[in-house]
C-alpha cells in the first residue's frame, strides 16, 4: 500500500489529482499540502513513497525544493506536476532529483503511464521533451534551443513568468526577490536569446517547440 502526498495550492487540482490516482491505486493512502512548509512538516512526520509535486507553491517555487525533500527522505519518488513549460523546467528538475515531470495538460492516460513508470523506479519523461532530445541529437542543436540550455534555472524561472504575462514586480514578489534583481536577470535573459521584448520572447519559446 502506497502512501502518495499531493501538493498544490489549488483544491480543486489537488481533488482531480486525487481521483486520477485512486482509479490507477485504488488502495493507496492520499494525504493533501496547499504550500511547502507544510510539505516539509508532513515528511518529517509521516513516511511517504510517492510525492505529486506543484512547482508554483507558496512557500517553494524553486528548483531547490526537490534536494529538500530528497534530503528529508532519499528514497521519496517525485514527480512534478505542472503547468510551467516542460520545454524549459522538464531536465532541470529531473537532473535536480525529481522522478519524473508532467505538464498539467497532459492526459488521463498518459498521467497514467507516469505515475506508473516512477513507481517502478524508472524515470518519466513525455514524449515531446523525449523527442526533442532526439531531434537535437540527429540535426544538432537549433539556435533557440541552444540559446535555452544557456539560461540558468533562476532565469528559466522568470522567463516562465514573463511569458505568463507577469510584470516585474509581480515576479519580485512570487520569487521574494527585489525587483532590481529581476531586472538585472531580464537583462541578461534578453541578451542570451538576443531579443529586446517580451513579445519576441514569447515567440521565441513557441518556435522552441
Amino acid at each position: 500500500m502506497l502512501r502518495i502526498l499531493i501538493v498544490d495550492d489549488h483544491s480543486i487540482v489537488r481533488l482531480g489529482t486525487k481521483h486520477l490516482i485512486k482509479s490507477i491505486l485504488s488502495d493507496s493512502i492520499i494525504v493533501e499540502c496547499e504550500n511547502f512548509k507544510q510539505v516539509i512538516a508532513t515528511l518529517k512526520n509521516q513516511k511517504f513513497d510517492f510525492v505529486v509535486l506543484d512547482i508554483n507553491i507558496p512557500g517553494g517555487n524553486s528548483i531547490g525544493m526537490i534536494s529538500i525533500l530528497k534530503r528529508i527522505n532519499p528514497s521519496l519518488k517525485i514527480m512534478v506536476f505542472s503547468s510551467y513549460d516542460e520545454r524549459l523546467y522538464a531536465l532541470p528538475y529531473i537532473k535536480a532529483g525529481a522522478d519524473g515531470f508532467l505538464s498539467k495538460e497532459a492526459s488521463n492516460v498518459d498521467f497514467e503511464i507516469a505515475v506508473k513508470t516512477i513507481i517502478n523506479n524508472k524515470k518519466y519523461l513525455s514524449d515531446k521533451v523525449k523527442d526533442e532530445g532526439i531531434n537535437r541529437l540527429l540535426n544538432g542543436n537549433t539556435v533557440n534551443t541552444n540559446s535555452l540550455e544557456l539560461l540558468s534555472n533562476r532565469e528559466k524561472e522568470i522567463v516562465q513568468l514573463l511569458v505568463d504575462g507577469k510584470s516585474t514586480s509581480e515576479i519580485a514578489n512570487t520569487l521574494n526577490i527585489h525587483i532590481s534583481t529581476v531586472s538585472t536577470h531580464k537583462a541578461k535573459i534578453f541578451e542570451k536569446l538576443n531579443v529586446t521584448n517580451t513579445l519576441q520572447l514569447s515567440k521565441l519559446i513557441q518556435l522552441s517547440n
